[in-house]
């Protein structure tokens, strides 16, 4: 328990204070919100920072929780505040696994929908031209590799909201997975109908919070925010959080909560990694 002094900062919120980083599918918030609704909890809280030189929170994780609590009017939720900093937070990008669109039809999407050019390289030459900004993103597939370019030479490739052009072309019309590598042998076999591997350029805190602050948002599934200590099972009954009681009487009923959490020994820290297969 060395590593467990520290507990997370749970923290009652006003719903209406948070801005989401990323795009969300309607689908599953209306599924979620019916989950909630049935389930009469909020099981994991989401995770927020601070927006600086505003009195806003941007969510890290759970903009789905989020967006379902505001589409409900439940006023106030709880949530576990981090400072958008390393160790603390750590941001990566996930890669997405494109499945069920045939290969010809994804590249001319990216090209005459897109307005975007593919370059044949090889992995290592992509590699670099992601890690050096010349490419907005690249692709991996059975026959090779293609970098991502804009027409004509242009060096937009920082701008989060050509992530929202590139995922477009395909979104709606593939099935897309979450993955953490580039390697196309590692993802073949559990991706049968795989398409190709889309590996974006890894996104930095500044580019969030400049997304949440000018009101655009980076295609969902792309942001990956690993958070130390995380809260989980928090499992908050919705008729407080739904009640007509002021946030700063919440606020005391959640202070009364988690001694009362303590006091029974029920929080557990798990130093090891996890796999979750219930999500």
């Amino acid at each position: 328990m060395k590593d467990s002094t520290v507990l997370p900062d749970l923290r009652m919120f006003c719903t209406a204070d948070f801005v989401p980083h990323e795009d969300f599918d309607p689908r599953r918030i209306d599924r979620l919100s019916q989950r909630i609704i049935e389930e009469g909890t909020l099981k994991n809280p989401p995770v927020v920072a601070e927006i600086p030189g505003t009195q806003l929170y941007v969510v890290l994780d759970g903009a789905n929780r989020v967006i379902a609590f505001k589409e409900l009017g439940i006023p106030h939720i709880v949530a576990q505040l981090v400072g958008y900093v390393e160790p603390a937070v750590l941001l990566d990008t996930w890669y997405h696994v494109v499945s069920g669109m045939s290969l010809h039809d994804f590249e001319t999407a990216l090209t005459q929908m897109g307005g975007m050019q593919l370059e044949e390289c090889t992995l290592g030459e992509a590699r670099q031209a992601l890690a050096r900004n010349q490419a907005i993103a690249y692709i991996v597939c059975e026959s090779g590799v293609r970098k991502v370019l804009l027409p004509n030479g242009e060096r937009r490739t920082g701008d989060l909201r050509l992530l929202g052009d590139l995922v477009g072309v395909y979104m709606g019309r593939a099935d897309i997975f979450r993955a953490s590598n580039d390697i196309w042998e590692i993802q073949k076999p559990y991706y049968p109908d795989i398409t190709a591997l889309v590996i974006f350029a890894r996104c930095h805190p500044e580019d969030i919070l400049h997304a949440a602050v000018n009101g655009y948002r980076v295609p969902s599934g792309i942001t990956r925010h690993i958070i130390s200590n995380r809260a989980l099972n928090i499992n908050i009954p919705l008729g407080v959080l739904q009640s007509n009681w002021t946030l700063e009487r919440k606020r005391e009923w959640l202070h009364e909560w988690l001694m009362a959490r303590m006091a029974a020994n029920a929080i557990r820290f798990y130093a090891e990694s996890t796999f979750s297969f219930n999500e």
